[in-house]
């Protein structure tokens, strides 16, 4: 009778141990190796490295920074066939400011408020001002996206924040 007891709680903490593990893949805290079936721990700067057999694997957004900063800025449909990240995980990249439409392209993604053209993040300049005032409720930076200055040019691709900067300090 004891030792089944023990069973039951010992299968429950480990249904319970799994569970957690398969929360942190989905979130992308953890990684299970490719190589050896362990799992593998966020090491730094968008690498997960596997302690049993030193495997070393980019995220999700590491894949996509990679890909733009090796093949310049790219659409999205590029971007994801390049890398294997979804298509919605790029744009979710887009929503949260960690990627941008270079100004001048073709497409940009709307505002969610007003369906302005914006080049990241959720909402236009105005309608996160306008959130800001009315409801008290802060809007974080990265969701208040920038209207683009110009329509079209030879890109109308996205990258990565900090590849912009690169550029532009180069010029």
């Amino acid at each position: 009778m004891e030792s089944s007891l023990r069973e039951i709680e010992q299968r429950e903490k480990m249904k319970k141990e799994k569970r957690h593990i398969e929360t942190m893949i989905k979130y992308e805290r953890a990684k299970i190796c490719p190589k050896c079936g362990e799992l593998m721990r966020y090491a730094f700067g968008e690498v997960f490295k596997c302690d049993h057999c030193g495997q070393e694997e980019l995220t999700s957004f590491g894949k996509v920074r990679k890909y733009i900063e090796e093949n310049g800025p790219s659409n999205a449909s590029n971007i994801s066939r390049g890398t294997g990240v979804p298509v919605s995980i790029i744009n979710k990249y887009l929503r949260e400011g960690r990627i941008e439409i270079p100004d001048g392209s073709d497409s940009y993604i709307k505002c969610e408020d007003c369906g302005a053209d914006i080049r990241y993040g959720r909402y236009c300049p105005a309608c996160a001002a306008k959130h800001n005032k009315d409801q008290n409720v802060g809007i974080f930076n990265s969701e208040a996206g920038e209207v683009p200055k110009h329509k079209r040019d030879a890109y109308g691709k996205m990258h990565t924040l900090d590849v912009m900067e690169k550029t532009r300090n180069k010029k």
